[in-house]
């Protein structure tokens, strides 16, 4: 093998996202349009028209820079504004229009029937971040509260949650409650494995004053159990990577594939850094079913030039030196000049394999797996800059 670099809609409410919508949690964000949410009995609508942004290059460079109001195209609009609106003797009737809080665009919003309350959950290309996780506009668009997701749940729940580089995927679908005077909505349940459909928990907010409230406290319970065991054990998790990382580099444990790529690209980026990382190829053992594809990616590495850095490793040092032997004896002379090769071998076999590429002109580096390599420091401040 060769590797080279988000519940049911209830009584009075219902999602319903027109144009384009937009992901719970991710980080491809498509550019944010004009979206329609209507409650479920059709009465009432809101139509949330987001702040207009150049592209998503000049939003993430204008980030970079702080600029206030990022990526903002010139001459469109420059606030997100939201129009509620409801069906009076069969025509639409504005009851309120005016700018949100959200910086571009929320991600989704409900409408109660009745059209008095009105919520939008979470910015655009911001899940879980931010002041807006639950926005509540009341009679006439009043604002009712605003708050952040550390507002609806515990510190410690929050970090347990999945995240990816832009968002925490936090919820599912809310909808109101019954009676309309709360919005309900369902919170992943944390989990050490990653699932596609997590189970949850329903939070309500109540619409008068956003007091938020478990509606089951002994699931409740749970969940935050549940919570403080995936925190524990992803502390675990990264405090024995964090001790392999610091520790001097040996081989590998174990003698398998990914084992191997794993401690080729950690023994190139203890020597030389990790500005030019290089392919990585593994062969296998001449024995399995698959391993004549595995000798193809051995010769395509240092013959088809896909970068000047190559490492190697096989589940057979033996081996590794027969078929570098191999593929050497065809090379014209000096074809490799340009290249650099990492070797994982140990002395007992170096110096054949050594002699079996010296004609090929490539800088041969032995990464001996007996041999501990030290972690380079300025990749340890890197990655761990408050130590």
């Amino acid at each position: 093998m060769r590797i080279a670099s988000a519940l049911g809609m209830l009584a009075l409410a219902t999602i319903l996202v027109s144009v384009t919508p937009v992901p719970a949690c991710a980080d491809s964000w498509v550019l944010p349009t004009t979206a329609t949410y209507s409650s479920c009995a059709g009465h009432a609508r809101i139509t949330i028209t987001p702040r207009d942004i150049e592209s998503q290059l000049a939003y993430f460079g204008d980030k970079v820079k702080e600029v206030e109001t990022a990526g903002q195209n010139e001459g469109g609009a420059s606030v997100a504004t939201a129009q509620l609106e409801r069906l009076v003797n069969k025509r639409w009737q504005i009851v309120w229009a005016h700018q949100i809080l959200n910086d571009v665009a929320p991600v989704s919003a409900i409408v109660r029937d009745d059209g008095e309350y009105a919520i939008t959950f979470d910015d655009w290309h911001g899940t879980g971040y931010g002041p807006n996780a639950v926005v509540i506009y009341g009679s006439r668009g009043k604002l009712v509260r605003a708050l952040a997701l550390s507002d609806i749940l515990p510190a410690d729940y929050i970090e347990a949650l999945p995240h990816s580089v832009s968002s925490i995927h936090w919820r599912g679908d809310p909808h109101f409650s019954p009676n309309g005077q709360k919005v309900v909505i369902p919170v992943v349940i944390p989990s050490e494995d990653f699932v596609s459909d997590p189970a949850t928990i329903d939070i309500a907010v109540d619409l008068t004053d956003g007091t938020v409230s478990p509606i089951n406290r002994g699931t409740w319970d749970a969940a935050l159990a549940a919570a403080r065991t995936v925190l524990a054990a992803r502390t675990a998790h990264d405090a024995a990577a964090k001790a392999a990382f610091l520790a001097p580099l040996l081989g590998p444990k174990t003698n398998s594939e990914r084992e191997w790529h794993d401690y080729l690209r950690e023994a190139v980026g203890r020597l030389i850094g990790d500005e030019h990382t290089p392919s990585t190829t593994v062969l296998r053992l001449p024995s399995a079913d698959n391993y004549a594809v595995s000798e193809t990616w051995v010769r395509d590495a240092l013959t088809e030039s896909y970068a000047d850095k190559v490492a190697l490793a096989s589940l057979s040092e033996a081996n590794l030196v027969n078929v570098l032997k191999k593929i050497a004896a065809k090379l014209p002379d000096r074809s490799l000049s340009e290249v650099t090769v990492f070797i994982a071998m140990s002395d007992q076999n170096w110096s054949v394999a050594k002699i079996a590429m010296k004609r090929s002109g490539a800088k041969i580096v032995q990464l001996d797996p007996d041999e501990a390599i030290p972690q380079r420091p300025e990749r340890i401040t890197r990655r761990y800059p408050k130590d």
